[in-house]
């Protein structure tokens, strides 16, 4: 794996070394950024990891941690980007038994309203309104996320667009904790990830004494797509990928002393109760009292499409939120 992960980076090298000494558009780095991560990081697996390489320690530190949560959420991505625009109860089951990270799933109409959601008492705000905006960088159709920063911790939509012809009709949404995903990393500690509003997991580090947390990443990614960051303490190793139109942050000290908070890592287990786990037609509650495994073909797909009205009678909803998702139930 890490050679896979070396050859990525240092293609980064090779291509935005010049990027960041003349600035490009903001169109072309995404484009450019998009087709590197697509073509080197989420192409098969067939070389040998075990060479490392001629990479610095930080740059194959930063691969080997971030490795797998990049493998997961790029995989969300494709299945999302690939999916039926009138989703049924399901593809609901099969979304969680492939993702069982994932805290909700929603259909919405064109103003974010949900027609269909699971669950439907989530503890955290339901808000895909920042989804409902075009992004001028990519196609109308493309995917598109943000981060919800709420008191019991992050929150990531990722959403794809429905239209009509050109006419906008609402959004097939999916949402998750990161720490879910982070916690089942190898050392979720030694790496921080971070976004255009700022810190999404500070790893084991007091994120206000970092670098990172002093940077306007929503800026710093038009112009750039990899480099490091410094303050009076030492320095970090950052690399950019893109979730649908949202820059994510990955990054891993190089030198220096940082104050740590150990406590950061007790967020990976709190978060746990976040994720849905594998569902099942039977585990898919309706209003009506049935299950999806009580609905005829034609009435499990009929759980609601982002064209009709809220009050659609079928909403998906798990039936025990009060249990804690085992291993088992996360495991991929």
């Amino acid at each position: 794996m890490r050679r896979f992960f070396v050859c990525f980076f240092c293609c980064l090298f090779l291509v935005f070394g010049s990027g960041c000494r003349t600035p490009q558009s903001v169109k072309n780095v995404w484009k450019e950024t998009k087709y590197y991560y697509y073509t080197y990081l989420n192409t098969p697996v067939t070389l040998n990891f075990e060479d490392q390489g001629d990479s610095e320690e930080y740059q194959q530190t930063l691969a080997s941690a971030v490795s797998e949560f990049d493998m997961r959420i790029g995989d969300l991505e494709r299945v999302l980007q690939n999916s039926d625009k009138n989703p049924d109860a399901a593809w609901l089951a099969r979304m969680t038994e492939r993702f069982p990270w994932l805290s909700g799933l929603a259909l919405t109409d064109a103003s974010g309203n949900a027609g269909a959601k699971l669950p439907l008492d989530y503890p955290k705000p339901f808000d895909v309104l920042p989804l409902l905006e075009e992004d001028p960088k990519q196609q109308i159709k493309d995917l598109r996320a943000f981060v919800q920063q709420t008191p019991q911790g992050p929150e990531i939509y990722l959403a794809n667009p429905v239209y009509l012809g050109g006419d906008f009709r609402g959004l097939v949404v999916v949402h998750f904790d990161p720490r879910v995903l982070i916690g089942q990393v190898t050392n979720p500690g030694v790496f921080m990830l971070a976004g255009p509003d700022g810190i999404i997991w500070p790893g084991m580090f007091d994120a206000e004494a970092t670098p990172v947390a002093a940077i306007n990443w929503g800026e710093v990614v038009k112009d750039q797509s990899y480099g490091t960051v410094s303050n009076e303490q030492g320095t970090f190793y950052w690399v950019a990928r893109y979730l649908g139109n949202l820059p994510l942050v990955y990054a891993v000290k190089v030198s220096g002393e940082f104050p740590e908070r150990l406590e950061n890592m007790a967020g990976l287990t709190e978060a746990l109760p976040f994720a849905l786990g594998k569902l099942d037609l039977r585990d898919i509650q309706l209003d009506s009292g049935e299950t999806g495994e009580d609905l005829s073909p034609e009435e499990v797909g009929n759980i609601g499409s982002p064209d009709v009205s809220p009050e659609s009678p079928l909403r998906g909803e798990p039936r025990d939120r009060t249990r804690e998702p085992s291993a088992e139930d996360l495991a991929v």
